[in-house]
């Protein structure tokens, strides 16, 4: 039986690949220009880890987490995100001793989502957070950071910053009271899934793509209208901030981060060239969380973006071809060509042997190879200590030294 990848993964390999690696080393490069710290963590960590931030009513905690029993009867959980882990991370090394602590860093994450274009079960993330700072130049610089980062990788691809306020936790909560009251009042318009949610979790509803839910919610009170005084001039400098920048952004008024750590600033970045899965960045300001971790209490803002979707946008690349191949005609010349193919990949060259010892056949995998030159082994070459560089666009051959043919390809 054929054992196919299960469902919601998927392999990596070739132009894909190319293409991940451009944008996590254009990530990395920024982060640093940035003055961002590199952090990997585990892949799992303890389940309290991520319940209480995300929700217990969450649909990430509720439906989506991969959790299982170790042997010592502790609960594990793959990380579904990776904010709390990284602040975990922060709190665990002592990061935090020394503000603000500026983190990066990118991997697997995992959810038990239904499959569908631009989301899977195991994917991969990017997540920059700075830890210890509530000024507003934070928000506005973490924006502007994703703005750079989108320029780099995404090619003439038209992208649109979406921008909104939560406000501070009062705001919040007197907020979500409000939309408890007004979706009960039209409960029985609203979609099944979104019902669940008018006590637990009545922010997410704004979300909602059903249409019944957006017609409601059209007409919803509005969070804009709950702002304290000090909400309400935090936002205005984060868009006099952006606006300074040239940032173009636009207003969304229902605008939420669905976990429930998010207050003040929240923000996407959206592209409609992928389908219904439009966001390739979506962060915002969470203070409070890394207390609630179990750390001090201090602000922190933070954005994430999915590789697989980035990766759908961004510039293509071809896989980058063999400048030469190297054929052995008698296996008799085994020893001879081995040294000689490991001093090019001593000196950076890009060398492939096919492990035939076939002119015929080595020349033909060469030219389907799109390789630039042979090189050719045979008793001739063995005999006079040379070897046959063969150019397989022009068709010349000539003899050459070793010496005299590393020089050439490293030209």
């Amino acid at each position: 039986m054929k054992i196919q990848p299960v469902r919601g993964t998927h392999d990596i390999y070739g132009d894909k690949l190319n293409s991940y690696k451009f944008i996590e080393q254009t990530i990395s490069k920024l982060a640093n220009i940035y003055d961002y710290k590199e952090i990997i963590t585990p892949i799992f960590e303890n389940t309290n880890l991520f319940k209480k931030p995300l929700g217990e009513h969450s649909d990430v905690v509720l439906k989506e987490m991969y959790t299982f029993d170790d042997r010592n009867d502790s609960s594990l959980t793959l990380r579904p995100e990776y904010t709390t882990p990284m602040i975990r991370a922060a709190i665990s090394n002592n990061l935090l001793d020394k503000l603000p602590a500026k983190l990066f860093g990118f991997g697997p994450m995992f959810r038990r989502e239904r499959p569908q274009k631009g989301r899977y079960r195991q994917f991969n993330q990017i997540n920059l957070e700075i830890l210890g700072v509530e000024d507003s130049f934070a928000d506005a610089e973490i924006i502007i950071l994703a703005n750079e980062f989108l320029d780099k990788i995404l090619t003439n691809k038209k992208t649109k910053l979406f921008i909104n306020s939560l406000g501070d936790h009062k705001t919040i909560d007197k907020y979500k009271k409000n939309l408890t009251t007004f979706f009960e009042k039209y409960r029985n318009d609203l979609s099944e899934e979104s019902k669940a949610k008018i006590h637990s979790n009545p922010l997410r509803i704004l979300d909602s793509k059903d249409e019944r839910d957006i017609y409601l919610f059209t007409n919803s009170p509005k969070l804009k209208d709950f702002y304290s005084d000090s909400a309400l001039h935090k936002f205005e400098e984060v868009k006099s901030l952006l606006l300074k920048s040239k940032i173009n952004f636009e207003i969304d008024n229902n605008l939420v981060r669905g976990l429930d750590y998010y207050c003040h600033t929240v923000f996407e970045f959206k592209s409609d060239e992928i389908g219904s899965q439009d966001t390739i960045i979506g962060g915002g300001r969470y203070d409070g969380l890394t207390k609630l971790l179990g750390g001090p209490d201090i602000p922190g803002v933070g954005w994430a973006s999915g590789i697989e979707r980035l990766a759908m946008l961004s510039k293509t690349f071809e896989e980058e071809q063999s400048l030469i191949h190297v054929i052995i005609l008698n296996e008799r010349f085994k020893g001879y060509g081995f040294n000689f193919i490991n001093n090019l990949r001593k000196n950076n060259i890009k060398t492939t042997f096919d492990y035939k010892y076939n002119l015929k056949k080595s020349l033909s995998k060469a030219n389907i190879n799109q390789a630039k030159f042979a090189v050719i082994i045979g008793e001739d070459e063995v005999n006079n200590n040379t070897f046959s560089l063969k150019s397989l666009f022009e068709g010349s051959q000539k003899a050459m030294p070793e010496n005299e043919i590393i020089k050439l390809l490293k030209q």
